[in-house]
Formats: C-alpha cells, sequence, structure tokens
C-alpha cells in the first residue's frame, strides 16, 4: 500500500498536465527550488493574494499547493489588522501593474536579456565535446547543466504572471461580455505564438531552403533510415545544419530527462520540416482575426474599446507562455539528460551498468559518485527504474489532502486586485485543470471539448502510449493519449482528431487542434484506459463527447 504523505497541511492536487508519470530522480531533486523561486516572485510582483504555488514531489509524482499569504508562519497566524493591511500593499501593485501594462516591461526583458542569455548558453554547454572530456571534466560538466538545469526553471517560473494574466483577463471579460466557452474565446489567439505552432520563426531558413531544393524535399520525405537522411539534408542545405544544432539538445516531450532530445530522434526533427512545409500560418491568423471580429460584434458598443485592448495585449504576450518552456527549462534538461547519458555509457563500458539509460534513475550526485567508481549499482537503479514504471502505471491520486477552500469571493476585493486573482486563476485552471473524475457510460468518454470546423469526426483510434507510437500514425486516424506536447506537432498534421486523459480548455492540444483545424476532447481523465487502437470512435469536439462505435 502506498502512503500518500503530503509534505505540509492542507490541499494538494497532482500536476498531469504536465507530469502524469513518476519522474527521475534527478528531475524531482532539481526542479522544486527554480519552481518554488519563480512562482513566489511572480506572485509577488503582481500582487497576488497568493504567496506561491508550490511544488512537491510524492512518491515520485508532482504535485502542487496553492499556499495563500495569510497562511500561520512561525511566529502563528496573522492579525486582522495585518491581514487587512497586507491586502491593501497587494492591491496597489496590482492596480500599479494594470496601470503601467507591467507585462510588457516583462516581455521587453525577456527579449532583450533572459532569451539572448539564455540561448547563448544552451549553445555554450552544447558545443562541449561530452565523449572527450576526462571524467573529472565530464563530472564538472554535469554539475554545471545541473545549476543550470534549476536556474532555467526559475526563468521560466519567475515570468508566470506575465505570460497568462493577459490571457486570463481577455477571457474573464469576454465570458462575462458574451457567454462564450473559453476554447472559442482563446482561439482570437491562434497564430500568435509561432514557435509553438508547426512552422517556427527558427525553421524559417531550413524551410525556405528546402522549398527552393526538389532533391532535398524527397530525400526529406523518402524511404531508407531517418538518421541518415537526416545526416544527408543537413551536409546538402547549411540551413537545415543550422536549424538541428539549435533544437537537436531540447527534450522532445515533457519536463524531465526520462525523454528523448530531438537530436536522438531524427524521425522527429523529419516530420517537424516536413509538417512546416505543410502549414499555412497566414491562414490561422486569418481565421482568429475573423473570430476576434465575430466576437467583438457581440460585445456591448460601450465595452468594444475595451475588447480592443485586451486583444491586443493577450495576443502581445501570448507567445512568451511558449517561449519561457522551449528557450528555458526545455533546453536545460535535454543538456543535462545528455550529460547524464555520457555517464551512463562510461558506467556501462565499465560493468558498473547493465545499459546506459539506467543512469537516468540515479541523481547528479549518483552519478558524479559513479565516475568516481562509486554510486548506486545495476541492481539498484534497474530497481528504481521498475517500481517507477510501476508507480506511473498505476497513476497518483489527484488531490491529496483535504478539499481545497472556496477562494475569496472576487467581488468582497479591491477591483484591481479581482481583476487579477480572476485572470491568473482562470489561465491556471485552463492549464493544469481537467475533470476530476471520469464521466459518460460504456458507450462515452467525456471530456472538455475543442471543435474543428465540422464540429465532430469519426475513425478509428491510435493510442500513444510513448513517441515510438507517434510513428506508426496513418492519416485520419483519431490520437488518443495521457497529454500532448511538442514532440507531438511533427504528426498533428496526419491526425483526425485528439482524445486525452489530461489537459483543459489552454493545454497543448486544444491550441493545437484550433490552429490545425481538428476537434478535440481533453482532460477525460480515462480515454487511454477505456480506447484500444484500433477502435472506430467518434468525436464531438462541440460538445466533448467521443462515442465508442
Amino acid at each position: 500500500m502506498t502512503d500518500w504523505q503530503t509534505p505540509n497541511p492542507g490541499p494538494w492536487q497532482q500536476d498531469s498536465a504536465h507530469s502524469p508519470g513518476a519522474g527521475s530522480a534527478a528531475a524531482l531533486s532539481l526542479y522544486p527550488d527554480g519552481f518554488n523561486r519563480g512562482f513566489t516572485e511572480t506572485f509577488a510582483r503582481y500582487g497576488l493574494l497568493l504567496d506561491r504555488l508550490a511544488m512537491a514531489n510524492i512518491n515520485g509524482f508532482t504535485y502542487h499547493q496553492p499556499q495563500p499569504f495569510d497562511m500561520p508562519g512561525p511566529d502563528g497566524p496573522l492579525t486582522p489588522e495585518q491581514i487587512g493591511a497586507e491586502i491593501g500593499r497587494r492591491a496597489a501593485l496590482a492596480e500599479e501593474a494594470f496601470a503601467t501594462k507591467l507585462w510588457r516591461q516583462d516581455l521587453e526583458y525577456w527579449d532583450t536579456v533572459c532569451k539572448p542569455e539564455a540561448l547563448a548558453r544552451h549553445h555554450q554547454l552544447a558545443a562541449v565535446d561530452l565523449a572527450a572530456l576526462d571524467d573529472d571534466g565530464l563530472a564538472a560538466h554535469l554539475r554545471e547543466v545541473a545549476a543550470h538545469f534549476t536556474e532555467m526553471v526559475y526563468q521560466h517560473h519567475r515570468f508566470n504572471v506575465a505570460a497568462i494574466l493577459p490571457v486570463g483577463d481577455l477571457a474573464v471579460h469576454v465570458i462575462g461580455w458574451t457567454g462564450r466557452p473559453p476554447s472559442e474565446i482563446l482561439g482570437v489567439l491562434d497564430g500568435y505564438s509561432p514557435v509553438s505552432g508547426a512552422a517556427p520563426a527558427e525553421m524559417a531558413d531550413a524551410l525556405g531552403a528546402l522549398r527552393s531544393d526538389a532533391e532535398a524535399r524527397t530525400l526529406l520525405a523518402g524511404p531508407g533510415d531517418a538518421g541518415e537522411r537526416l545526416e544527408q539534408l543537413r551536409a546538402r542545405l547549411p540551413e537545415v545544419d543550422d536549424y538541428v544544432r539549435n533544437v537537436a539538445y531540447r527534450v522532445i516531450e515533457g519536463f524531465d530527462i526520462l525523454g528523448p532530445t530531438l537530436g536522438e530522434q531524427p524521425t522527429v526533427i523529419l516530420g517537424k520540416l516536413a509538417a512546416g512545409l505543410d502549414a499555412d500560418t497566414d491562414a490561422v491568423r486569418r481565421r482568429a482575426d475573423a473570430l476576434a471580429d465575430e466576437i467583438r460584434g457581440e460585445v456591448p458598443d460601450e465595452q468594444r474599446a475595451q475588447f480592443d485592448e485586451l486583444v491586443e495585449e493577450a495576443r502581445t504576450m501570448y507567445r512568451l507562455r511558449d517561449e519561457r518552456g522551449i528557450y528555458s527549462d526545455i533546453s536545460a534538461i535535454g543538456l543535462l539528460r545528455l550529460a547524464m547519458s555520457e555517464v551512463g555509457r562510461r558506467a556501462t563500458e565499465r560493468g558498473q551498468l547493465d545499459e546506459r539509460d539506467q543512469i537516468l534513475d540515479a541523481t547528479v550526485d549518483e552519478a558524479v559518485a559513479l565516475l568516481a567508481g562509486d554510486g548506486p549499482g545495476a541492481e539498484e537503479l534497474a530497481s528504481r527504474g521498475e517500481h517507477r514504471r510501476k508507480m506511473s502505471a498505476q497513476g497518483a491520486p489527484r488531490h491529496l489532502g483535504p478539499p481545497p477552500p472556496a477562494p475569496p469571493p472576487l467581488d468582497q476585493l479591491p477591483p484591481a486586485l479581482a481583476r487579477v486573482m480572476g485572470a491568473v486563476g482562470f489561465a491556471i485552471d485552463g492549464i493544469l485543470g481537467q475533470l476530476d473524475d471520469a464521466a459518460g457510460d460504456e458507450s462515452t468518454v467525456v471530456g472538455i471539448g475543442v471543435a474543428g470546423p465540422n464540429g465532430a469526426y469519426e475513425g478509428v483510434a491510435r493510442r500513444i502510449d510513448e513517441i515510438d507510437d507517434l510513428f506508426d500514425l496513418e492519416a485520419g486516424e483519431i490520437m488518443v493519449t495521457k497529454s500532448t506536447g511538442e514532440a507531438f506537432n511533427s504528426m498533428l498534421h496526419l491526425v483526425g482528431g485528439i482524445v486525452t486523459d489530461h489537459g483543459s480548455f489552454a493545454c497543448h492540444a486544444t491550441i493545437m487542434a484550433r490552429e490545425i483545424g481538428f476537434p478535440a476532447v481533453v482532460g477525460t481523465v480515462n480515454a487511454t484506459q477505456r480506447i484500444a487502437t484500433g477502435d472506430r470512435i467518434r468525436i464531438d469536439g462541440a460538445k466533448g463527447v467521443v462515442t465508442l462505435l
């Protein structure tokens, strides 16, 4: 019997959207520090009534706890006078944030300082020839990339409110004005985060070179070993080589070292390039602009100027949500994975481990010890890996501790503070939320729907349990998976629809469904347990229902 003991009293919720399975020892030991620092800083900057969204590792799973500012501290609970004064101070911060559009200052700092410095550091660490380092040099490099990992997690989360406040603020206002569901409203942002689309700007030169070279396109789509074809393309087109060098060290999926980097999966890189060639980013923005005009017509006349301003701010900031992940921790995690894998390779050659990937269940300190001839052996790490996989298959309770208390009524807060709390809370729920319990009956699976152009689609299911399953996907099939991420972009041009266990109206699957134009039903809790590859199903994005045919 697994003991699901929480690190402190109060409610905790498992983050199934980002970490549906049990994580690696290295990531679980490194991630919370940067996560907690970043959330503490961003919440304080904008005056939220939460000190942080805390992160903890419970039995290998990631859990979060919203921690309000008035939690009793070492000196006991705050007095009513202290609480009132603190609410006033935070309300002033919130009011200033809206008056100055503080998020735009954060975006400028991201664009001019954080992103370029992070990219330069990623490239510097990626350029190190790991095989040429001696053991001491590899140990030093490993500690360096581990420290970089923690710093990039902090960088990602210090921009959280800047990234999501304008988006949540737009959605909350438009729901109030029109009653439209959030999955429709957020469609006005489609195409305004190019980095997460099928043809990101960093791929533009490679796509341009491919479009002007018919033989290269034949090579891209042709038969044969993916790794060999990619190397031929890199040798033929310097633009493709530049693109690969700039992205090869990023992990394909998730926020852990357990998954491969793009460089380890040439099939994914080829698929991303092929999908980029077919993408029509202008069409996506035209649809978003047409939807904005349609919604604007439903907004009361006296609110339309505010609607225009809210759309502009949300579109301006929308890319930050994706960029801070891709250019921060997703890159740093891949660099740590590559360094750990080199330790695993050496330990395997020396007979310390049975296979290289056993190292992925070691901590960074244990990997350094292995380089010195010490540390855990093959049997211990194999046992950890087996336990991790067993826990992932078993799953984790979505909620631990008592039920979360109801948030304070927004109409009882100062206006600016109510606006911040409402917008941020809405956006976080859109990213991390899902149904708490599975719904439906023997023939239906119920979730949160996103309608494509026709709203519904009928076809054959293809369950995706791991990255390699993506390459079995056939045109027109409906993808059924726990959750989706950037790796899936390389194959989404083939799908007729998506069904996921996890996610809500602002998750990756719903964003891509709107942008590419197919229906999706997300956050179903147990679709992967009820639908198998080959099943014929009907997905209705408008109703959020999957029918098992």
